[in-house]
């Protein structure tokens, strides 16, 4: 809980100790505290922001300000409004439960201001909006509709005092009520992300440091949002790069943009298009558990891998889209703005994860301007992967640590595409889930199995090990030797296999 949340709660909780105590329970002045508590609520809401997590507590404090009112007037507060021993300590025992129950969401939803990034430079972010003429919407009905955009972008920014910090999701709330009601846990669940404070300042500045910095592009999951790895985004542009991630349209959570337009994802589309094969993989699978021959189970994986036709179709459109993203950035790059001259276009990454994962792979073999790749997590769908073209670039695939048979065929058919310098590893005590921001903001949810125990803190600190520095030794040519380095800090980080390349 955030500084004032908790000086209210400590006056709430305060007021009814010492309503019980023997010595200070008939005291005038323990009847004055929930006034203060009640007057630190206007403080609070202007300071720290409204949460719907802390209005358990506001209507507490409401109650027993109109309780201590009635025994003011009533009894001068001298005497016990309630009369009755009994139905008073039941009462008071029942205040104490749901005090309790208005302490338990600010407490496990708190409000979490991400970790500072590591590097030299501010941060910059900013979004833009990106139409492509050229290509056809074909997941809307409108026959007129042309691919739209919106991709928002980290950079290394000259940062003060002056340029106001960014919110993890936008003030009004838009994009965390689509994702509560996509998630069915009410409009209201994840509001409070509106408020969390990230170290992005709105629209700053290009640092002047570098005349140019090396470029990667960013891949979300499958209906997922360009902000969801926002923590490793900062610690790239901290240490020198310009992150651009790309929202896909109408597969995505929704897209915010600049102008204020949203417009929703639409999941029961996309989903719709995926029931078309399901009966197909599901007998694959379990063809999969009936045989021991591991050549016969790496031929079903295979099939698996392209027998699905909109998972193929999607990941064209992503491919489609970083490539149109990247023509962009080469327009941007002479038109003046903000970024004039400073995209370094000579040495781009990409990366992304689960399906931004596949993506990522599909978009290094399909444009060469792509000169490193990583894939977090992510199976690889595509015509490019499932043609015998090969990844020649640099390129590293990191996986969860609950991986198994399948997982193990995946990792080494993405593994033997390579043949440029590539790497592949684990990380210990995580899941497929472990690898956004959610982690940090929702730790009760490893209660119930969402993630896996890896600590969120040190999941960026892995990141900026491997990831990071994977990028500092393939797009910015440092000399570094980041697997002996980060092994020895992160013995929780599996290495795999390893491919030097020629």
């Amino acid at each position: 809980m955030r500084l004032i949340e908790i000086v209210i709660f400590g006056i709430t909780s305060l007021t009814l100790i010492l309503k019980c105590h023997p010595k200070f329970k008939k005291n005038t002045f323990v009847y004055y505290l929930p006034f203060l508590a009640g007057a630190l609520i206007p403080i609070q809401l202007l300071v720290e922001g409204y949460r719907w997590q802390m209005v358990p507590i506001f209507i507490f404090i409401g109650g027993l300000i109109t309780v201590d009112i009635f025994q003011i007037m009533r009894r001068g507060g001298k005497e016990y409004l309630i009369s009755h021993k009994f139905v008073r300590n039941t009462l008071i025992t029942l205040a104490f439960l749901l005090l309790l129950i208005s302490f338990i969401f600010p407490v496990l939803l708190p409000v979490v201001d991400l970790p500072d990034p590591g590097g030299p430079y501010g941060v910059g972010k900013t979004s833009l909006r990106m139409i492509d003429s050229a290509r056809q919407e074909i997941y809307t009905a409108e026959t007129d509709d042309h691919r739209n955009l919106l991709v928002t972008i980290w950079y290394p920014a000259q940062t003060d005092k002056e340029t106001p910090v960014c919110t993890y999701w936008d003030k009004k709330g838009i994009i965390g009520k689509a994702y509560s009601i996509n998630a069915d846990m009410g409009s209201f669940w994840y509001s409070h992300l509106s408020i969390v404070k990230t170290n992005s300042h709105c629209d700053a500045a290009v640092s002047s440091a570098e005349n140019s910095y090396p470029v990667i592009i960013y891949s979300h999951s499958f209906y997922g949002h360009n902000t969801e790895n926002t923590m490793l985004f900062e610690e790239l542009a901290s240490n020198g790069y310009i992150v651009a991630s790309i929202s896909h349209s109408i597969e995505t959570i929704g897209s915010l943009y600049p102008d204020g337009e949203f417009v929703p994802g639409d999941y029961a589309y996309i989903s719709e298009l995926f029931d078309t094969h399901s009966d197909i993989e599901e007998n694959l699978y379990a063809e999969i558990t009936q045989t021991d021959d591991i050549n016969v189970k790496i031929e079903l994986v295979k099939e698996i891998l392209v027998v699905d036709e909109e998972s193929n179709n999607l990941i064209e459109t992503r491919v489609q889209d970083a490539i149109f993203v990247l023509d962009q950035l080469e327009i941007l790059n002479q038109t003046g703005g903000i970024f004039d001259s400073k995209l370094n276009l000579d040495r781009v990454g990409i990366m992304g994860w689960s399906f931004g994962g596949a993506t990522a792979i599909e978009a290094s073999l399909a444009d060469d301007r792509f000169k490193a790749g990583i894939d977090i997590d992510g199976w690889p769908y595509g015509e490019q992967f499932a043609s015998e073209k090969t990844i020649s670039q640099p390129f590293m695939l990191i996986q969860s640590g609950d991986e198994d048979e399948l997982e193990d065929i995946v990792g080494q058919l993405i593994f033997e595409k390579t043949t440029g310098p590539s790497y592949r590893l684990a990380v210990e005590n995580t899941q497929h889930t472990n690898f956004w921001d959610f982690p940090l903001f929702f730790r009760i949810y490893q209660r119930f199995d969402y993630w896996g125990s890896m600590d969120p803190i040190r999941m960026t600190e892995i990141n900026k090990a491997f990831i990071l520095e994977f990028f500092n030794k393939y797009l910015k040519g440092m000399d570094v030797d980041f697997l002996t380095d980060a092994s020895e800090q992160f013995p929780d980080v599996s290495i795999i296999s390893v491919n030097p390349g020629s």
